[in-house]
């Protein structure tokens, strides 16, 4: 089973290095056009040597500028969508905990965000799913031919349930909706749906010699 590394989080000074390519970028295209005359010093010598140079400069800092702001901007958006859809995700549980279905399959492609994005998802419900089996299409050029255009694809059991994204709202119908397979073992955890979980309970007089998880449904995940 192979496993897929997730995006990090942008970091902080994502946005601060854009803007900054942006305003360098702008402020020098617009020197070559309206000349250096009115400034209180001087260009460096290269400035009127190579102008050609700056000028090329500018439009790739311009550029790199505004491709980082729109990476910014992309991956706010998407988890301003996903916290207005599910606000409450991590408090979501079924009325009968466990493990549905037998196999979780997802077909994904090197670079794709959306591939990342489902991982991470899936991983959210954890608890409720089998392991997750990831397969590269490049791997066999069938694949390719049938999912090159949509992943990630997302197959339960053999029978494909998402593309190109998955709707979380339609995977809580799906797990409630679904037969437990395998019932979660008891007084092994919270029953919540964060595969992390480290929740555990007070150990009773009767529990003092072993050791005791679970939260007694007073889930504290971070």
């Amino acid at each position: 089973m192979s496993t897929m590394t997730h995006k990090e989080e942008l970091p902080h000074g994502l946005p601060f290095l854009g803007n900054s390519l942006l305003f360098i970028g702008l402020g020098i295209l617009a020197l070559s056009l309206t000349g250096t005359e009115w400034l209180p010093f001087n260009m460096p010598r290269s400035w009127y040597q190579s102008p050609s140079i700056w000028k090329l400069l500018a439009l790739c800092m311009t550029g790199g500028g505004i491709a980082i702001l729109k990476q910014v901007s992309s991956t706010e958006m998407r988890d301003s969508e996903r916290k207005r859809q599910l606000p409450q995700k991590e408090d979501w549980m079924p009325e009968e905990p466990g493990q549905r279905f037998e196999t979780l399959t997802v077909y994904t492609k090197e670079n794709c965000p959306l591939c990342e994005e489902a991982a991470e998802i899936l991983e959210d419900y954890a608890a409720y799913l089998p392991g997750i089996e990831f397969v590269d299409i490049y791997s066999d050029p069938g694949l390719v031919a049938r999912f090159g255009t949509c992943v990630p694809v997302v197959a339960i059991d053999g029978k494909i349930r998402f593309r190109g994204r998955i709707n979380e709202v339609l995977l809580r119908r799906l797990i409630v909706a679904s037969p437990v397979m395998i019932a979660p073992v008891a007084s092994s955890g919270c029953g919540c749906n964060k595969q992390s979980c480290g929740c555990k309970r007070q150990k009773s007089n009767s529990e003092s010699n072993s050791e005791s998880t679970g939260c007694g449904g007073q889930c504290k995940c971070a």
